[in-house]
């Protein structure tokens, strides 16, 4: 699995594991049926709504991106949120814990951030957070992570058990992130990582641990902890969710056992759904879900941001996402042909969406809603796509028939061989006349392929053709419009001998 689909996986997984589980929060598990995606409940929000545990996930994310480890940026971004709706979908805030809120308030009188966190809040609302901290700064080693786990924590949560639950989960993210696969494994590894740094330097700066006896029987303690009921407290959300994730044979699964335990049920469904987002991949969260999440933007563009942190096994340069390559249509030039006097267009573009690590079209995770906007924002009412199908299942773009309609562009599929030339002549002619037919009356269309340059640049040229251009002066259009496109002597010769025989 690309590391993309595991830090992809994890950010999403957290948000609609937060978002499912919203609407249940406060139930007892016996209250508890079937788990759906849905609104009303608890809080009376929208489907796909977020609570505080996605929203200051979201803000130590930007934190952490933007500024590296700073507790003081951590703490800024935590009351924008607090005082202004930041990182929320639709800008609303709501459910915050007393032990966060009391921290808040305390950051607001100027209280150093990482003394904000009351020494005997054991709430969860440190361990709701902490997921970007691997996922960002991965390459740390064990002693540096558990110190800036516990640094982070104390912006909110200053007790010895919110330290070790945050420190214990972080490096069971790592581990998650590099690929272990034995979950039990990963449980040992981490406690036994973790008890070696506690042995070695306590909590530097706890109030109730600082010396190295008192953070092992801290650890001792949460480690024994038998609870699994899913509620506020920390070593109880930890517990609750790990169990949901150990116990479940995929990324559904894990959220609704986390939402089956009752009670703090968006919190335990946040911690469980960045495991198993992590572990099985972005690709295993349900489309409705994850597409469902409102304000999806918010966190698109902190995933994309993450993502470009890595750079690809490939040629070693960051993957290229839909925030740092912005989909672009290459438009033709159509004068001299009655295509202009109409407000029409044609161009040529790749396969919106693609995910995938290629010799000819580089790295690239991009993220389908965003390029499906994008090609509305250049004003495309159609896009023309001529990859197979098997094309769609390897670039992971399945999605593109439900999504382009859902941003208000047609799609229109004449699947077309890799460097080869149409087969069905007489229906690949029928397609394009409708599409000269549709540019006359206005409209904008988009030709893409796979990479965007021999299958796109041979169609582009033809419909050049089948609007009465010559076969030179067609391809040389295409040229200009967009780089390295029909190259190979078999397609420049179809576009020569248009139109093509039956």
């Amino acid at each position: 699995m690309l590391l993309p689909d595991r830090l992809e996986g994890a950010i999403y997984g957290h948000l609609v594991g937060d978002a499912l589980g919203v609407p249940y929060e406060f139930r007892a598990a016996d209250q508890i049926a079937d788990v759906e995606w849905r609104g009303d409940g608890a809080h009376g929000q929208p489907p796909g709504t977020w609570s505080d545990d996605g929203a200051l996930m979201l803000a130590l994310l930007d934190s952490l991106l933007t500024a590296g480890f700073d507790t003081t940026d951590q703490a800024r971004r935590a009351l924008a949120w607090r005082d202004e709706g930041a990182y929320a979908p639709g800008g609303l805030v709501f459910d915050i814990g007393t032990s966060t809120s009391q921290a808040l308030a305390a950051l607001r009188a100027d209280t150093p951030p990482e003394e904000a966190g009351a020494a005997d809040a054991k709430g969860n609302g440190s361990l709701m957070r902490i997921l970007p901290l691997s996922l960002v700064l991965r390459d740390l080693d064990d002693e540096t992570l558990v110190s800036l786990a516990t640094r982070a924590c104390r912006v909110t949560h200053g007790s010895a058990e919110a330290q070790v639950a945050c420190a214990l989960y972080s490096l069971i993210v790592r581990r998650l992130l590099a690929g272990e696969t034995d979950r039990g494994a990963v449980l040992a590894s981490a406690g036994q990582d973790l008890r070696a740094v506690l042995a070695a330097r306590g909590l530097p700066r706890s109030r109730e641990a600082q010396a190295p006896a008192d953070a092992l029987a801290t650890l001792d303690a949460f480690l024994a902890w038998s609870e699994r009921s899913g509620g506020g407290r920390v070593v109880d959300s930890f517990w609750s969710a790990w169990d949901a994730f150990a116990g479940a044979d995929d990324y559904p699964a894990t959220v609704v056992r986390a939402i089956r335990y009752g009670n703090d049920t968006d919190t335990t469904a946040a911690i469980a759904g960045g495991l198993a987002g992590l572990y099985w991949g972005s690709g295993t969260i349900p489309s409705e879900w994850r597409r469902g999440l409102r304000d999806r933007h918010v966190p698109q563009e902190l995933v994309d941001r993450l993502i470009e942190t890595d750079d690809s096994e490939w040629d070693g340069t960051p993957w290229r996402t839909s925030r740092l390559r912005p989909l672009r249509v290459d438009f033709m030039d159509l004068a001299g042909t009655d295509l202009a006097a109409a407000d029409g267009a044609a161009g040529m573009t790749f396969l919106p969406g693609k995910r995938y690590l290629g010799y000819y079209s580089g790295p690239h995770w991009r993220d389908l809603d965003s390029d499906a906007a994008h090609l509305r924002e250049q004003g495309i009412d159609v896009l023309l796509l001529l990859v197979e199908d098997y094309v769609l299942q390897r670039w992971r773009a399945t999605e593109i028939s439900e999504v382009l309609p859902a941003h208000g562009v047609e799609l229109l599929r004449f699947p077309l061989v890799d460097l080869e030339v149409p087969q069905d002549g007489r229906a690949f002619r029928e397609t394009l006349a409708a599409l000269v037919a549709r540019i006359r009356s206005g409209g904008r269309v988009a030709i893409a392929c796979r990479g965007g340059l021999d299958r796109a640049g041979m169609t582009a040229a033809c419909l050049l053709r089948e609007a009465a251009l010559g076969a030179d002066d067609a391809i040389l259009r295409v040229h200009a419009a967009r780089r390295h496109t029909l190259t190979l002597p078999p397609q420049i010769k179809y576009v020569r001998d248009w139109p093509p025989g039956a």
